[in-house]
C-alpha cells in the first residue's frame, strides 16, 4: 500500500542478477568504486566491469586493484538501486 502505481518492489536477490551498465564519470567514479569494492555478492554492488573490449567479472578480479584502476569512460554494470527504470513482463492471471 505504500508504493504508488509506476513503482515494483524487486527481490535483492534478483536486484543482484540484473544489472544496469553506467558509464563512469568525473560525477559517479566514487560510487561505482565503492559498488565495485562490494563486488557481486554485497548489495549494493556491481558484476562487471567493461574497460575497452574486456569485460570482467568481479568474482574472479582482484576488487580493490580493479577499483583502484577504474578510468573514466568504463562502463560498470552494478545492481540495481531504488528508483531505476525496469520493464518486467507481467503474466495474466490464469483461472
Amino acid at each position: 500500500p505504500s508504493l504508488r502505481i509506476d513503482q515494483v518492489v524487486v527481490p535483492q536477490l534478483v536486484a543482484k542478477k540484473l544489472t544496469y551498465p553506467e558509464m563512469v564519470f568525473k560525477g559517479n567514479i566514487h560510487r561505482l568504486r565503492k559498488a565495485i569494492l562490494n563486488g557481486h555478492d554485497v548489495h549494493p554492488g556491481a558484476n562487471y566491469i567493461i574497460s575497452g573490449n574486456t569485460k570482467k567479472h568481479l568474482q574472479f578480479v582482484d576488487r580493490k586493484k580493479a577499483a583502484r584502476d577504474l578510468k573514466i569512460g568504463d562502463i560498470v554494470e552494478r545492481h540495481l538501486r531504488d528508483n531505476d527504470i525496469v520493464l518486467f513482463n507481467r503474466q495474466p492471471s490464469l483461472h
